[in-house]
């Protein structure tokens, strides 16, 4: 009687397991049934993006570009107003052909400013609380930013500074090494 028992109750539990199994597949079953549609566009949308997306990044991105020290190509890709605040963001990079794997791009802070063109008015780089230069990636000095620019990638620099007037639409901004990167759109 006890072997009945458990035979019984053994068939009740695989019977429970595969009407679980089925609930499950008839859940997951439309879920399937749509991912094949979606997948052939998913695929193609990806190879895309990452064909084109990595060469032309930079290029579509960047508001101005300049030549930098040691064969390296330097990006302005933003110049973007928040609240009292304008950032700006550099990326530098080494074209493929380049006889290093990796040049760094270094800045002095102090002589990195931008003239507002509506006003004449030049400004620098701010600090904070602490004395510390607003701007990123600091070096061991705090003193100046060093960027990696790499075959494989960028190196991205950024810089705070006090932000223009409402009625100022463009700035020239200068960086020891780079150059001017004069006429360059705010965003608000």
């Amino acid at each position: 009687m006890q072997k009945h028992l458990v035979v019984v109750s053994a068939l009740a539990l695989s019977l429970a397991a595969c009407s679980q199994e089925k609930a499950t597949e008839t859940t997951t079953a439309p879920v399937a049934a749509e991912a094949p549609a979606a997948a052939p566009a998913a695929p193609a949308a990806g190879v895309e993006r990452a064909e084109t997306a990595a060469p032309a990044a930079p290029a579509t991105a960047a508001l101005a570009t300049q030549p930098g020290p040691k064969g390296t190509q330097v990006a302005l890709t933003k110049a973007r107003v928040i609240g009292d605040i304008l950032t700006v963001e550099l990326q530098a990079s080494l074209p493929a052909n380049a006889d290093s794997n990796v040049e760094t791009v270094r800045a002095d802070i102090d002589q990195v400013s931008y003239i507002d063109d509506a006003t004449s008015r030049k400004y620098n780089v701010l600090k904070d609380q602490s004395g510390l230069y607003m701007a990123l990636p600091l070096d061991y000095s705090k003193k100046s930013v060093a960027a990696d620019a790499r075959k494989s990638g960028p190196g991205i620099m950024s810089f705070r500074f006090p932000a223009p007037p409402a009625t100022s639409t463009t700035i020239s901004l200068s960086l020891p090494g780079v150059g001017s990167f004069d006429g360059v759109a705010i965003q608000r």
